[in-house]
């Protein structure tokens, strides 16, 4: 099991590769999202973070084989969640430094597996419309 990186300089490496489409496919696994999120949310605000975060998701599954259909790859609903979710973290937890950011979320969410079942009635990981579109959270709000 790989562990994810923690200092600056290794979380700027990491996020490099995933952006070069490099990273090993294992390697992005449901605490790297949640770290890559975090370091776009804490450099970039929400809005670019979920800009950055749709289109390097989508590049880099392509890059590792992968394909972003209505059945695997890039998940809207999934993504915009997420980068709600740590931007309403961001506000109530402020880091000035963003790898500090960004290991915090990382303990705070990557353990929260089932985090989705709180916020929606439904399987929003198997829904094809969640998949395309944003579909917001109908059990409780994010932040």
């Amino acid at each position: 099991m790989h562990t994810l990186p923690s200092t600056h300089e290794e979380m700027e490496a990491f996020i490099a590769a995933f952006e070069a489409g490099t990273l090993p496919k294992e390697r992005w696994t449901h605490g790297a999202h949640i770290l890559g999120g975090a370091w776009y949310v804490h450099a970039l605000g929400a809005d670019e973070a979920l800009t950055q975060m749709r289109q390097r998701i989508r590049a880099y599954n392509e890059a590792v084989g992968g394909k972003n259909t209505e059945t695997s790859g890039y998940h809207e609903t999934i993504t915009v969640f997420w980068i709600l979710l740590l931007a309403a973290e961001l506000k109530r937890h402020p880091h000035p430094e963003r790898a500090q950011f960004a290991n915090h979320a990382v303990s705070q969410y990557a353990p929260q597996r089932e985090i989705l079942t709180r916020y929606y009635s439904f399987d929003v990981v198997k829904s094809v419309e969640a998949r395309r579109a944003w579909v917001a959270p109908d059990l409780q709000e994010i932040g």
